[in-house]
């Protein structure tokens, strides 16, 4: 069943899906489209999560948490800019290989280099300079992947293909925890392993995946729009809000339909992103300090596992149900609820079974949200001509709940404990989740 609107966009324009009649894509295009993804997802995850908090312990014993801090916090600030401008970037390129390749293979070579800076780092300054080159450079590959989905993908699988792109950055995550504590634990060759998975990974993908010359076009390189509705972009983020006086529809009307579906899914992926950072950001001390269990490392790892796998699983399985259903906003907001549900559990009744009932609850919740998430922007996403743009200015959401996190949950914590900031966290994805049934052109 095909996805359809209940609000109508500006007649003319190219969307920015491809509609029903485009050609389907094949399942070898997804698996190559999903190793690509699972290797940016890995190169970043893996330092982020694992290898930088070992390196800032190297150079700071004394200042670790501030030196891991002022690096993931310079990563982040690098990602909520360069996404975006890539993105914009990418929606001009002009090359014969077409507007998305290009940057995806630029910028798996300028992360691999960042990760070496990063192994061969002699100090923090180094540190911090080697991973925010790393940043910049799997930015571009983002913006180049994540674009790729609504130029390519048709609208009957969207959420199919978008499953497999949500599944991949839990994968990711469990492969990079794998390799750096099971096969390659040293430090250096932890940031070599993931420097040569960061190039490796897209190769498939770039050449497997073909894109017109865009050397000649004016605007865009899918087909061209009638030559009387071609719109130029508005303010970031909102796209359609341009050249009202050719359509015959009034400026306030267009103004209250696509830019409310744009800030609607932002503030959607924004709050269900920042539940999941304050579920996950201090689970290890949850385990240690409320549940007091015996082994936090081993503990850590079962409940990290669970949620992965859970998370995994729902994005495959949610995405293909919301194609074949036609519905996508019931998917979004029942994984922040199913998210919600489990923090909840957290807040009220501190156990071990509970903890990992909770970790199931909210992999699951967090997985189905991944992956019809992505399926709901890229249908909203107003014109072809900015997909690359606007999809960027969603990475913040992403990006920014990281930093933000650590802010809202240290007061918390002083104030209320863990209960109090797992019953906070249950109220942001509840209210993230829920947040997308205000978007009205999507089922």
């Amino acid at each position: 069943m095909t996805q359809e609107t209940t609000t109508p966009y500006e007649p003319g324009v190219r969307r920015a899906v491809v509609d029903g009649t485009g050609p389907p894509v094949t399942k070898g295009w997804t698996a190559r489209y999903a190793l690509a993804s699972t290797g940016m997802w890995l190169a970043f995850l893996t330092p982020a999560q694992v290898q930088l908090a070992r390196q800032a312990e190297v150079f700071a014993p004394d200042g670790k948490e501030a030196l891991l801090g002022l690096a993931t916090g310079v990563g982040a600030a690098v990602t909520a800019v360069a996404v975006p401008a890539f993105g914009a970037v990418s929606d001009r390129t002009r090359s014969r290989f077409g507007r998305r390749r290009p940057w995806v293979a630029l910028g798996s070579l300028l992360a691999a280099v960042g990760l070496l800076l990063l192994a061969t780092a002699t100090g923090a300054v180094t540190m911090v300079c080697g991973w925010a080159v790393a940043q910049l450079g799997l930015s571009a590959v983002q913006a180049g992947l994540v674009a790729t989905i609504p130029d390519r993908v048709p609208r009957p699988q969207l959420g199919t293909v978008a499953g497999w792109a949500g599944m991949t950055q839990m994968l990711g995550a469990l492969l990079g925890t794998v390799l750096v504590n099971q096969l390659v634990t040293g430090l250096v060759a932890g940031y070599a392993a993931c420097a040569v998975i960061a190039v490796a990974a897209v190769v498939p993908f770039l050449a497997g995946h073909r894109e017109e010359d865009t050397r000649g076009a004016a605007s865009a390189p899918a087909a061209p729009a009638p030559a009387a509705s071609a719109p130029s972009a508005g303010p970031a983020g909102t796209g359609a809000a341009s050249a009202p006086a050719k359509t015959g529809r009034p400026l306030r009307a267009r103004l209250s339909a696509v830019p409310r579906d744009l800030l609607w899914t932002w503030v959607s992926r924004f709050l269900v992103v920042l539940g999941f950072a304050l579920v996950t950001q201090y689970l290890l001390y949850y385990l240690t300090d409320a549940l007091h269990v015996e082994d936090p490392q081993q503990a850590m790892l079962t409940v990290t596992a669970a949620t992965v796998l859970c998370a995994m699983a729902a994005a495959l399985i949610a995405g293909r149900w919301s194609d074949r259903v036609g519905r996508r906003r019931v998917f979004v907001a029942a994984g922040g609820a199913a998210m919600g549900l489990g923090a909840l559990g957290l807040a009220l009744v501190p156990s071990w079974p509970v903890t990992v009932g909770a970790a199931i609850a909210v992999g699951t919740g967090f997985g189905t949200f991944l992956a019809v998430d992505l399926a709901v922007i890229a249908s909203v996403l107003p014109s072809a001509d900015d997909t690359g743009r606007d999809l960027g200015i969603f990475a913040i959401a992403t990006a920014t709940p990281q930093v933000l996190a650590p802010l809202l949950a240290v007061p918390v914590l002083a104030v209320s404990g863990y209960g109090g900031l797992y019953l906070l966290t249950a109220l942001v994805s509840a209210a993230g989740g829920a947040a997308v049934l205000l978007v009205r052109s999507v089922r």
